[in-house]
C-alpha cells in the first residue's frame, strides 16, 4: 500500500503542475519570453493513514508568439510524511509515528498550445494542446515513474467584455511503473475568469476532473481559485488555492508564483 501511494501522489502532482501552468498562460498575450518560479504547498492523506505534505519549487520558462505558446518546468520537491512503526519489547508493543523527509528533483514537463480557430461572434477561440513528461529524474527517486507520459487536447476560450469563459478536454497516455497498471484517462475542465478594466489583474475559478486511472480509486478532481496581478510591465505575481476531492487528489494546495518577461 505504501508503494502504491508514492506512485499515486507522483502522478497527481503531475496534474497539479499542469493546472498551475495552464492557468498562468491566461495572463500572457502577444510575443513574449517569460521566466517562471512557483512555490507550492500541498497536503493530503490519499490512500494512506498519515498526512503527506509536499513543498515544491517549480522552475520554468514559457514562450509565446502569435498563436503558439510553449512552457517548460522542473519541480524540486521536499516531501514530509508520517510513518507508523512498531517497537516490540518483551512486555509491550509501542506504536510510533515519526516524520520522514525526502527531497529531490522530479521530471521535466512541457506544455504547448496552438490557436487554430480565432473565434467569431458567439464562437470561442479553439486551441490544440499537447503535453509531455520526460523521466529526467534519477530512477531511484521517489518523484518519478521512470516512464514518459504524454497527452493531447482541446481548449476553448471566449471573452464577454471583461469576463472569460473557458473549458478543456484531453486524453493522457501514462507509462506504467513496475507493479502498477494505469488506465489512460480522459480529462475535462471548465472555468470562468474576470479581468480588471485596466487589464493588469484577473481572478479565475477552474474545476478539473479525470476518468479512472487506477481501478478502485477515485480519480483526481480539483477546484482551483487563482489571482494574477501585473506588478510592473515585466513582472507579475499569481496566487492559487486548490481543493481536491477523493483519495487520488491532495486535499489542499496553495501556491504563489512570479513571472518575469525578458
Amino acid at each position: 500500500m505504501r508503494n502504491l501511494n508514492i506512485q499515486t501522489t507522483k502522478n497527481f502532482r503531475f496534474f497539479t503542475i499542469w493546472l498551475l501552468f495552464f492557468l498562468s498562460l491566461f495572463a500572457h498575450a502577444g510575443e513574449s519570453f517569460t521566466i517562471n518560479t512557483t512555490l507550492a504547498y500541498s497536503t493530503g492523506s490519499y490512500i494512506y493513514d498519515a498526512t503527506i505534505r509536499d513543498y515544491v519549487i517549480y522552475m520554468g520558462a514559457s514562450y509565446s508568439k502569435n498563436r503558439f505558446s510553449i512552457s517548460v518546468s522542473l519541480p524540486m520537491i521536499l516531501q514530509r510524511d508520517n510513518r507508523t512503526a512498531s517497537d516490540n519489547s518483551a512486555d509491550q508493543t509501542t506504536i510510533m509515528s515519526n516524520p520522514t523527509y525526502t527531497a529531490g528533483a522530479s521530471d521535466l514537463y512541457l506544455y504547448s498550445e496552438y490557436e487554430f480557430y480565432q473565434g467569431e461572434n458567439y464562437f470561442p477561440r479553439i486551441f490544440i494542446t499537447g503535453q509531455i513528461k520526460l523521466p529526467t529524474s534519477s530512477k531511484s527517486s521517489l518523484f518519478t515513474s521512470g516512464k514518459i507520459d504524454y497527452g493531447i487536447g482541446l481548449t476553448f476560450r471566449k471573452m464577454y467584455g471583461t469576463y472569460k469563459v473557458f473549458g478543456d478536454v484531453g486524453y493522457l497516455t501514462l507509462g506504467d511503473p513496475p507493479g502498477l497498471d494505469y488506465s489512460n484517462p480522459v480529462s475535462y475542465g471548465i472555468g470562468i475568469g474576470k479581468h480588471a478594466g485596466n487589464g493588469r489583474s484577473s481572478v479565475t475559478f477552474y474545476y478539473q476532473e479525470y476518468s479512472t486511472i487506477i481501478k478502485g480509486l477515485t480519480p483526481p478532481r480539483q477546484l482551483t481559485a487563482g489571482y494574477y496581478r501585473n506588478i510592473t510591465d515585466v513582472l507579475g505575481i499569481s496566487f492559487y488555492g486548490s481543493r481536491g476531492f477523493g483519495e487520488s487528489s491532495p486535499e489542499y494546495t496553495f501556491a504563489i508564483g512570479f513571472d518575469l518577461k525578458i
